[in-house]
């Protein structure tokens, strides 16, 4: 179920539910069912209080929820709240179950909790943020988004607004959770995914191994949509002929082959346009050539015929690497390669690159920095290519050793760079001082295979392995502690497969910590003597009670399976869609995400002695998706990117509870985290209505001195109260980050949260 689609009439005045006793039957609420009809009736024998109760039973499967709208103050804090009971209630996998919802458009606002099995009438809140359509979608959830059998009762449905400004948010020493806050919790996430790779990748031609090109298989807009720019015939193209060549190439499938036709002597070869210039920083060309001997190539790159750089390089009748280095002579954003040959005759072009000089081990310098900024903690390398063969050929073995060597592979479509193998991403993780997690490819592979990949990475050099990684020009082992086996796997096949695989893993590397794909109860008997998280993938986290009953959820999976290991969580990809091909992707570039993300970010902080790592998915590019944007001449970082950063540099390390009589995960959304040494607190505060939220805050415990707080703030610099507004290379720094001070009185203050915004404010701790 997507939501409930059939509006109910609005109730008659604002902030009250119709029949919410269900005194009037049925009045008031629609009903919404996709498969088996369930029997609904007003059950006056079962009960809560004196009002008659709402029964729905159903001994086939069925998805069946009731609703209405409701008109609400925008801005203002609610409470919804009702009476649940439940027999023989069985979801059947289904995510939601016997629990009231509050929406709007089918966005969830606020869930209660689900009940199962059988249970006694429990009394459930769910506590919003009206919003700015003032209009509220109530609902009464049976089942949702997935079908289940059984007997669930709904009773005293109600609705009233609360006064969120006068409820003081006190901030104790008291711990939230046991755990400590592990910076892994900011991680991120690489893996090769049309240009996400190639979009951090410093090399600045295209189809380098003349592979040829090929589409993704994704698309965001496709008038716009970015694509690589291919070679294509150049100079005197009368007597010219260009083609695929497969009988001879270096590596791959094929090389390009360049026939000039007889006669009089002519000039040509083939071009590529886009390459992104600038002046003064100095390119390595280099590629494998053959054809007639004697005879000169020239590489050139120009724009509008204006040269900026020129080389003349010889021709054998074998192949032979050649190499020079280009210099521009000014900055162009879209200038041309051209290699050509002048003569008659057959010449043959293999692995070309135009490399900058100025790297770090092969990645983007720009984009390295803004990596490194983030403290990404962790940084996961897997994805949905690793182990499903439509979306690509990704075989680890062929990215490692000579690059001029390695086998070309595609990924969603998108032909990947050569020189950026898995060794060289690792590389470039341990340079920005994050731990690696490497996913392990569990489709049609053996745990022999995936100990030999941790040998190459981790064993030593007289280990078979090992020596193969120090003859490739890396003798010390990079010490990789975290492995995934398999990427998004399910099932009896492999539940039974994880405890080998992980026999075989620890067998090479005692000390490696393993993780599984997604969780299940016998996933966790079998595995947990070997492993130590459970990984589950969240993809829907701005629904943030839905992602917190699936943690909790799998906390007690772990408690009633885990034979007494302490297994933690390890979301290995989390954002707030996967999907949404097309316009509305567009909705991870914007502010609106941004705060979703900081929600689920202080949901994380507060699930901190249960969730160790996680892995915001995606980096780079990855149509939206990536916090990191980039073209070829530059990048902009987008709102969420920011978000990130502020939690990745201000947070503590210790979750603080916080008393107030509302949720801290409403108006705004808290998190309180102490950091290790005890002398900075640092606050969070998520507003994401279109209203301003002010709210009394006592911070009396960390001292109660006047002083001037540190307020860094994440919103939009136009003020446009739009939750869509994003970055751009036009606009790099409309969404940033603005640090100012707030003078506090003392320890008890009124703050003022301006409308869809992030805010942490910093509180020097004194006694």
């Amino acid at each position: 179920m997507i939501g409930i689609t059939v509006l109910a009439a609005l109730a008659l005045q604002t902030g009250d539910i119709l029949n919410g006793d269900f005194s009037s039957g049925m009045d008031g609420w629609m009903r919404a069912t996709y498969g088996a009809d369930p029997t609904v009736a007003i059950d006056s024998v079962i009960r809560h209080g004196s009002s008659p109760s709402l029964k729905v039973t159903s001994a086939a499967v069925t998805d069946t929820a009731f609703g209405q709208d409701v008109k609400v103050h925008p801005g203002a804090v609610y409470r919804l709240t009702g009476w649940v009971k439940t027999k023989d209630l069985d979801p059947h996998g289904a995510p939601v179950v016997g629990t009231i919802q509050v929406q709007e458009n089918g966005r969830i606002l606020s869930s209660g909790h689900n009940h199962s099995g059988d249970t006694d009438w429990v009394h459930e809140s769910a506590y919003f943020v009206a919003p700015s359509s003032g209009i509220a979608h109530v609902a009464l959830f049976m089942f949702g988004w997935g079908r289940g059998t059984g007997t669930a009762w709904f009773s005293g449905i109600k609705l009233e607004e609360l006064k969120s400004e006068n409820i003081p948010m006190k901030i104790t020493r008291e711990p939230q959770c046991p755990g400590r806050i592990n910076p892994m919790q900011y991680g991120q996430f690489i893996e090769y995914l049309c240009d996400l790779v190639p979009s951090m990748w410093a090399e600045k031609l295209y189809d380098g191994s003349f592979e040829g090109l090929s589409p993704y298989k994704f698309k965001f807009t496709v008038e716009t949509d970015f694509k690589e720019k291919g070679w294509y015939p150049f100079g005197q193209v009368t007597r010219l002929k260009v083609d695929q060549d497969t009988s001879t190439c270096i590596s791959g499938t094929s090389s390009k082959h360049i026939l000039l036709g007889d006669g009089a002597p002519s000039s040509a070869g083939i071009a590529q346009d886009g390459l992104s210039l600038n002046k003064g920083k100095a390119c390595k060309f280099s590629v494998y050539v053959k054809g007639v001997p004697g005879a000169t190539m020239t590489v050139r790159l120009f724009h509008n015929q204006v040269g900026f750089a020129e080389a003349k390089l010889p021709v054998t009748d074998t192949w032979t690497k050649v190499s020079a280095v280009l210099t521009p002579s000014a900055t162009d954003a879209n200038a041309t390669i051209s290699i050509t040959f002048r003569g008659n005759g057959s010449f043959w072009l293999d692995n070309a690159s135009l490399m900058p000089e100025d790297t770090v081990g092969g990645w983007r310098k720009d984009v390295v920095k803004v990596l490194t900024a983030i403290k990404p903690g962790v940084i996961r390398v897997g994805g949905s290519v690793l182990d499903d063969a439509n979306l690509g050929t990704f075989e680890w073995s062929d990215t490692i050793g000579d690059p001029d060597k390695r086998v070309p592979f595609r990924a969603w479509g998108g032909l990947q760079p050569t020189g950026a193998g898995l060794e060289e991403v690792v590389q470039l993780i341990q340079a920005v001082k994050a731990e690696p997690l490497i996913c392990l490819r569990y489709e049609k592979k053996s745990p022999a295979d995936a100990a030999r990949e941790v040998e190459y990475f981790n064993g030593p050099v007289d280990s078979p392995m090992g020596a193969l990684r120090a003859k490739n020009g890396h003798p010390k082992p990079y010490g990789i502690k975290y492995w995934q086996i398999g990427n998004e796997r399910w099932g009896e096949e492999y539940w039974k497969a994880v405890p080998e695989f992980a026999k075989a893993i620890l067998e090479v590397d005692p000390k490696a910590q393993l993780l599984t794909s997604f969780p299940s109860a016998e996933l966790v008997k079998l595995a947990a003597p070997y492993v130590s998280y459970v990984s589950p993938h969240q993809y829907n986290v701005a629904d943030l009670s839905g992602s917190r009953q699936e943690l909790e959820d799998t906390r007690k999976l772990i408690q009633e399976n885990g034979g007494g290991k302490a297994l933690k969580i390890g979301v290995t990809e989390w954002n707030t869609t996967a999907g949404d091909a097309g316009l509305p992707r567009a909705m991870l570039w914007s502010l609106d995400n941004a705060l979703a993300c900081s929600r689920y970010q202080n949901l994380m902080h507060r699930e901190a002695d249960l969730v160790e790592i996680a892995n915001r998915s995606n980096l780079t590019n990855s149509f939206c998706s990536g916090i990191i944007q980039t073209n070829r001449s530059g990048l902009y970082l987008t709102p969420t990117y920011y978000a990130q950063f502020l939690y990745a540099n201000l947070a503590g390390t210790r979750p603080l509870k916080i008393e107030s009589e509302l949720p801290i995960d409403v108006a705004p959304d808290t998190s309180a985290t102490l950091s290790e040494d005890g002398k900075w607190l640092t606050l969070f505060f998520v507003n994401q209505t279109e209203s301003a939220l002010t709210r009394s805050l006592d911070l009396s415990e960390f001292g109660s001195d006047a002083q001037d707080v540190e307020v860094w703030t994440l919103g939009d610099s136009k003020k446009a109260g739009e939750p869509d507004a994003v970055n751009s290379f036009a606009e790099p720094e409309r969404i940033a980050p603005v640090a100012s001070r707030f003078h506090a009185g003392g320890a008890k203050f009124e703050y003022r949260f301006e409308p869809l915004t992030l805010t942490a404010l910093r509180w020097r701790v004194k006694g």
